[in-house]
Order: structure tokens, then C-alpha cells, then sequence
């Protein structure tokens, strides 16, 4: 199976972020990949996003849809602000949710996972503090989806910071693990790399880090580098700090393989339960 992610520079416009988006997506039918993975906050990275969610939302969801259908690939969308909660009530303002979905080809949404861990830090660069509290409402689902047949962990950026919830994907049967982030540049630059490549050895799965890069304001930098590692632990593909679009294959009968001769997961002797709050979907 082959996958592929879109690196690039989302700002607070996102009329002009779909304008950089959709010159990127010119590239995708060359390469054919079967999923196709956006990072996150596609559409807008800063700016209003209760506004963006109620006055556009809409519209945005129809972008997705076409595009799978246009593209003919599994799209997954590395996060959207949505008022609304997947039960349908409604976020208080003035937060939103940060939802990762998934769009089969036909266009249609198959799974959504709203992000669990929020990124509330101070990280020492220009920006200062974080306080994703502030706007997000942290979602309460662990969610594993079947992405053309491939057992997808759905996650999102600072969640590749909690091995529990990866560990849980695993038990539950997950071979790749998805993770759409805006990473800074300055946690990037000291973790990313390691910490995508520790969660693969420690599961067996292939893991696919899809990042920004760049400037997106005076104070916020990405760092990009998005990557896909193998079950091994070794980096599959890679891209540097511009935009661009990762391409890479998935071999299950490798990944089979390396847990066969390796089988750690059988060999755990804790398990992961889920805490009072938190369901599985």
C-alpha cells in the first residue's frame, strides 16, 4: 500500500492556505498513492477557529469529500475545528474541536478521532506558552479505523508524546500509526524524529508522522520533517523543513515478519485499560 503526506505552511487565511493546498494536490495523481494524509490543522493554523468551524465548516467538509473523490484515495484530514462533539452536541464557545477525519474515496467520512492530548507547554522559543486549552476541547475516544483495509491508530501531534495510547492502538490491532502535527521547530528539531521512531519499535506498526514546516506567524514555526518509519524503526522516507509531498510503501508481509521475529507485543506483560472518560471507537 502506499502512502503520502502533504507537508507545508498553513497560515490564518484559509482561502490561501486551500490555494497552497490544492497546487501541492496537482502532484498526487503522478505518484497514485491509496491514502493520502493532510497535517494538522489544515485549513487554518491560528486565526478564529470557533469562526471558522460555524461560518465555514461546511464548505470545508465538501473540500474533503471532493478532493478523495477527485484524488480516488483515502483522505485523511490531520485535523478540522468542528463545534460539535461526534455525538453532535455542541462545543462551548468559545472552543472547538481539533478532529482528525477520514474520507474513503467515495467521499464519504468513515472515522473521525478528536484529539486527545492537548498542548499546553512552554517550549522556549519566540512564542512563549502554548495553552491549546484556551480553543481545543479535548476529545474522549480512543479510535482505530480500517483505512482500505489497513488497521489505522488515528492520532494527533502531542499525542506522540504518550506511548500508552499507542500501545493501546496495538493491542487493539493497529499496523500503521497516523500522527497530522503542526510540531514546533524547537521540540522538532530535539524529539520528532526520535520519538516517531521509538513508537514504532516499541509496537511493530509503521508510523507516519505528517508535518507543517515553516513560518506561519512572527513567533510560530513548524518544524516539518515529516517522515514514515517502519516497523524496525528505520526511517522509510523522509522530507527536510519545505513543502512538499511524502511518498513512501507500507509492506505488511516486512512488518509481519519483524514481529515475528521480534515479538514484543506477546511478550508484554502489562495492559493497557482505558481510565474513567475515555472510550474506544
Amino acid at each position: 500500500m502506499k502512502v503520502a503526506g502533504v507537508q507545508y505552511t498553513a497560515g490564518a487565511d484559509w482561502q490561501a492556505n486551500l490555494r497552497q493546498l490544492e497546487e501541492l494536490l496537482d502532484q498526487v495523481p503522478f505518484f497514485a498513492p491509496d491514502i493520502l494524509v493532510l497535517p494538522e490543522n489544515v485549513f487554518c493554523q491560528g486565526g478564529d477557529y470557533r469562526t471558522l468551524a460555524e461560518q465555514h465548516g461546511q464548505a470545508l467538509l465538501d473540500w474533503l469529500s471532493a478532493t478523495a473523490q477527485r484524488l480516488g484515495v483515502w483522505l485523511v484530514a490531520g485535523s478540522v475545528p468542528l463545534a460539535t462533539r461526534p455525538d453532535g452536541a455542541p462545543v462551548t464557545a468559545p472552543r472547538v474541536r481539533a478532529a482528525l477525519l477520514v474520507i474513503s474515496p467515495q467521499g464519504l467520512q468513515v472515522a473521525r478521532y478528536d484529539k486527545l492530548h492537548l498542548f499546553d507547554v512552554e517550549v522556549g522559543d519566540s512564542h512563549g506558552r502554548y495553552q491549546e486549552s484556551d480553543q481545543f476541547e479535548s476529545g474522549d475516544q480512543v479510535v482505530l479505523a480500517d483505512i482500505g483495509g489497513l488497521k489505522t491508530g488515528l492520532m494527533i501531534c502531542y499525542d506522540l508524546r504518550f506511548p500508552l495510547l499507542a500501545q493501546r492502538l496495538r493491542q487493539r490491532g493497529a499496523e500503521l500509526l497516523i500522527y497530522p502535527s503542526a510540531f514546533t521547530e524547537v521540540t522538532g528539531r530535539a524529539h520528532w524524529e526520535l520519538l516517531l521512531r521509538a513508537r514504532a519499535v516499541e509496537t511493530g506498526c509503521y508510523v507516519l508522522g505528517v508535518n507543517q514546516c515553516g513560518w506561519h506567524s512572527p513567533t510560530r514555526q513548524s518544524y516539518g520533517h515529516s517522515m514514515l518509519v517502519d516497523p524496525w524503526g528505520q526511517p522509510v522516507s523522509a522530507l527536510q523543513d519545505a513543502p512538499g509531498l511524502l511518498v513512501a510503501e507500507i509492506n505488511l508481509d516486512e512488518m509481519h515478519d519483524i514481529r515475528r521475529r521480534l515479538p514484543v507485543h506477546d511478550h508484554q506483560r502489562l495492559a493497557v485499560s482505558l481510565p474513567d472518560g475515555l472510550r474506544e471507537s
